[in-house]
């Protein structure tokens, strides 16, 4: 769960004490602070970033102030309302995005979860119909550094599955076929040949991931380069075979 609510924008201190309040319940500022460890001015500053957050709120009993975690769904609530604050405010954004003067756009991203983004992005990008083509992803090494991934990788291959987006997958000999990947086609090359990089493209744009410490995942945003790595990826597919 520290995960889910790190993304939802909480600190692990933050999620903490609010865990806390919500397994013990209402609570004043001194017996947080027993039941957590942090010192009680630390957990008035805490408290009141929680409550701007809107995931604490505050009670009187016995003519002192306590707090009081709220409702998980209420979470949910908050964070539709963040979306639709971000929506509204979308085509200003945009129209602050300067045009990119040259043809190939390149853009680096390096650290343990790179691969969330790419996911994030092939949502974004495509609709119904479009086709998804990766090179050389290994989903169990991926669930092996990033714990979390299996969750966010469910989410999104029943996401592309509602969307009716397609997945040709070409991976090395031995891995494991994800069985609630419904548009999702795989097929398989020795891994001596498939090697630490992988590749994915879609729509206009070809995103290479190299595993290591860390990954690293390079964003090429150019037609005749996904095109040109779309006609290697046929090719490739041609010669790769269907799990016996």
């Amino acid at each position: 769960m520290n995960q889910e609510l790190r993304d939802f924008g909480l600190s692990d201190n933050e999620i903490k004490i609010y865990l806390t309040l919500l397994r013990i319940g209402i609570m004043g500022p001194t017996e947080i602070s027993k039941n957590t460890g942090f010192a009680r001015p630390y957990v008035y500053d805490i408290l009141q970033r929680l409550q701007e957050k809107g995931v604490v709120g505050t009670i009187m009993r016995n003519q002192k102030r306590s707090y009081i975690a709220v409702s998980p769904h209420q979470l949910v609530e908050v964070s539709k309302q963040k979306l639709e604050a971000l929506e509204n405010i979308i085509d200003k954004l945009e129209a602050l995005k300067s045009s990119p003067k040259q043809d190939v756009q390149v853009e680096l991203q390096t650290g343990k979860f790179v691969f969330r983004t790419l996911m994030n992005d092939i949502l974004i990008r495509l609709k119904k119909g479009d086709e998804v083509l990766f090179y050389g992803i290994d989903d169990d090494l991926l669930m092996a550094t990033d714990p979390n991934i299996k969750i966010r990788l469910d989410l999104y291959l029943a996401k592309i599955v509602k969307n009716g987006i397609t997945e040709r997958i070409i991976v090395k000999e031995g891995n494991k076929i994800l069985p609630h990947a419904k548009t999702t086609t795989y097929k398989f090359l020795p891994k001596e040949i498939i090697g630490n990089l992988a590749f994915v493209t879609y729509a206009d744009r070809l995103a290479i991931f190299i595993w290591g410490e860390p990954y690293h995942l390079i964003f090429i945003h150019n037609k005749k380069v996904a095109l040109s790595y779309r006609n290697q990826f046929n090719i490739i597919w041609e010669k790769a075979k269907y799990k016996k």
